[in-house]
């Protein structure tokens, strides 16, 4: 019985999240395209704010209605919102959606960038949705992926606002067959060939030329490295969670460091990310059996923070709420507003169809700007 509730809970809590996604796109994040010829940062700032309060609600069916206990340990984030880049164990496919809990404590979900396959820009809606709001899509072509890492790189950098990006290092989530395909990769390397029973091994190549962008374009204070476990059923993908299995409580580990810290050189970078791991797996391997990570540095879970956000995700899940029923009335009632409705999903899909997506169309437009104010600064330098 407790399985179906939970079945059903689940699939309102889809069909919400898709809802949300589409009115926001249409009604919230849509109109601001203007302002990409115009003013490209109030555009940037605009739809990362929707996004990160359309997660802030999202938040609110995790823990209010799905009943996902949160437990935070490790460094105390939740005054200092640095510009960071976030490394997360890839236990789930699902591991991206919880990290929103985590975040909206440290009051970053605004900020919140995710390193996502390409597939997924053009979902309708909620796909389109993230193309607005700045996230990085990979094509897993290693060419291709240098170029829009160093495109939206610099339009990050353009805009000037604070941003935290999540990545996977590991490329894939954990499951039997990748745990074997990466012990044994790793067994054929001369260092750092320890076999992994609760981490993959980490992929060097992507997040070591993504640090270095991120870095050489003055937009990253810090690496803050999260390890997420699980308590109780662990759902290993979406189709595990309609299915009522929901984790009792997701638990993460959060080490911040300083990026005056973290090596220079390609080579030193792996190995600093390899000695991560390490610890990680040690971290996970003492994690599933006693279920917690640091007891001594649970102290910042403290009541203040914990009522503060929940009349905060539960406002937002109200306002998203209102914004859903009027703008559905205004659909039913005038057929300018069904127009309307048409032609942005018409826009989205010419633009996915040959632009490559509304993200792609504006980091190009960002970097032609930045070429042009490049040789009209130079030309003014040689009359001078």
């Amino acid at each position: 019985m407790s399985s179906i509730i939970n079945t059903i809970k689940v699939m309102i809590f889809y069909l919400i999240l898709a809802v949300c996604a589409c009115f926001g796109l249409i009604f919230v994040q849509t109109p601001a395209i203007p302002l990409i010829f115009f003013n490209r940062r109030f555009y940037f700032r605009w739809c990362s704010l929707a996004m990160g309060y359309y997660l802030l609600m999202a938040t609110c069916l995790l823990e209010d209605l799905l009943g996902i206990k949160i437990i935070i340990t490790g460094d105390d984030l939740t005054k200092d919102r640095k510009r960071s880049l976030i490394i997360l164990n890839h236990r789930t496919r699902l591991d991206w959606m919880f990290i929103w809990m985590l975040h909206s404590r440290f009051k970053i979900l605004e900020q919140l960038k995710i390193v996502l396959k390409a597939d997924l820009k053009r979902i309708p809606g909620p796909g389109w949705a993230m193309q607005h709001a700045g996230y990085l899509f990979i094509d897993r072509i290693w060419e291709k992926d240098q170029q829009t890492i160093k495109n939206l790189s610099g339009y990050y950098k353009s805009c000037q606002s604070p941003l935290s990006i999540l990545i996977f290092p590991e490329g894939t989530n954990l499951t039997d067959e990748t745990k074997i395909k990466s012990n044994d990769y790793a067994a054929k390397q001369n260092t750092f060939n320890r076999s992994y029973d609760y981490c993959l091994h980490p992929r060097l190549q992507g997040f070591t030329f993504l640090l270095n962008t991120m870095r050489s374009d003055e937009i990253l204070d810090t690496i803050d490295d999260v390890t997420i476990g699980y308590e109780g059923i662990i759902p290993e993908a979406e189709i595990d969670l309609l299915k009522g299995h929901i984790p009792k409580a997701v638990h993460f580990h959060v080490k911040r460091y300083n990026i005056n810290d973290i090596p220079k050189t390609n080579d030193e970078i792996g190995q600093w990310l390899q000695n991560c791991w390490d610890e990680k797996e040690n971290r996970l391997k003492e994690f599933y059996i006693k279920y917690q990570f640091d007891v001594q540095s649970k102290h910042f879970n403290n009541k203040d923070i914990e009522s503060n956000i929940t009349f905060q995700r539960r406002l937002a899940f109200i306002l998203w709420s209102l914004l859903i029923l009027f703008w559905s009335y205004c659909i039913f009632a005038y057929i300018k507003i069904k127009f309307y409705v048409f032609l942005v999903c018409i826009f989205h899909s010419i633009m996915d169809s040959f632009a490559n997506g509304i993200i792609d169309f504006v980091c190009q437009l960002d970097v032609n700007y930045r070429q042009s104010e490049s040789q009209r600064i130079r030309a003014s330098i040689k009359q001078n």
